[in-house]
């Protein structure tokens, strides 16, 4: 058997189904973007003119900004709770040896593989008792509990990136445990809390199962907004909205790529420095 052909034929395969799946991801955005410039008051293709009018109503529309608004303030709070407890999670499972760690690590990660509607459905009541039913904290406090577990990944991959001996050597020399977080510890895992962080906001930017459940017309986010928009009238200034958050969404993956790079050839100085 030809094994060099054998490869070469292999190879080919792998690389057409790899641009057959790309383009089926992308589909989306191909169809999307060039409505958002139609000048047609419906969702056709292909465009017979380029307009800009849609991104105009959208920058006019008091509710898509009151959206964005409530979206921007439920993802930082989420992504800022999120990033506290999963970093706790983390040093408690990887530094602290704790019990049971297997299970603690599964615990932390149920909220992330766990069906969002019945995630919803159980904290609805939760939440209706406390009157916070239309509150943008109750709705982050609840993407905080689902996005933990991206923070926790990611710091739990940087602290099994570096030796624990470096923290032990601090230690040793007679920094306390908060000095030897602040200035070794955090240090070595900041890029991974910030990396969890942005996760965790672009999670809370786009979930909107629980923001259903959980939102009102003051607190809407705009997953939520754009869906009632689809129920009850359909104009291009929802795909100009569509287009927008897709361009937010992909400069968060590109910060995130760029943050790794940036981790990868530090971790690089370091080893190289020890």
């Amino acid at each position: 058997m030809n094994w060099r052909l054998f490869d070469r034929l292999a190879s080919i395969i792998t690389l057409s189904v790899s641009v057959l799946g790309l383009l089926y991801l992308l589909t989306p955005i191909l169809i999307i973007v060039p409505i958002s410039f139609s000048a047609d008051r419906f969702f056709t293709l292909p465009i017979e003119e380029i307009s800009f009018q849609w991104y105009d109503r959208l920058w006019n529309s008091a509710g898509y900004l009151a959206a964005f608004r409530n979206t921007a303030v439920v993802g930082l709070t989420a992504a800022l709770i999120s990033a506290v407890l999963g970093t706790l999670a983390a040093l408690a499972v990887v530094r602290g040896n704790v019990v049971f760690g297997r299970s603690v690590s599964a615990l932390v990660m149920a909220p992330l593989v766990m069906p969002q509607i019945i995630l919803a459905i159980g904290v609805f009541p939760v939440v209706a008792s406390f009157g916070m039913i239309g509150s943008k904290f109750a709705v982050a406090a609840v993407h905080a509990a689902v996005a933990s577990s991206l923070v926790f990944t990611t710091v739990s991959a940087s602290l099994r990136g570096y030796s624990p001996n470096m923290e032990l050597s601090a230690m040793t020399l007679g920094a306390n445990h908060l000095n030897t977080f602040r200035h070794v510890t955090f240090p070595m895992i900041r890029l991974g809390v910030l990396i969890g962080a942005i996760f965790a906001f672009a999670f809370s930017f786009d979930e909107i199962i629980i923001a259903l459940f959980l939102t009102d017309a003051s607190s809407v986010t705009l997953p939520v907004y754009m869906w009632n928009e689809i129920r009850f009238q359909m104009d291009p200034t929802i795909a100009a909205a569509s287009a927008v958050a897709i361009v937010f969404s992909l400069s968060l993956l590109s910060a995130v790529a760029v943050l790794q790079r940036v981790g990868q050839a530090k971790k690089l100085s370091v080893e190289a420095m020890g």
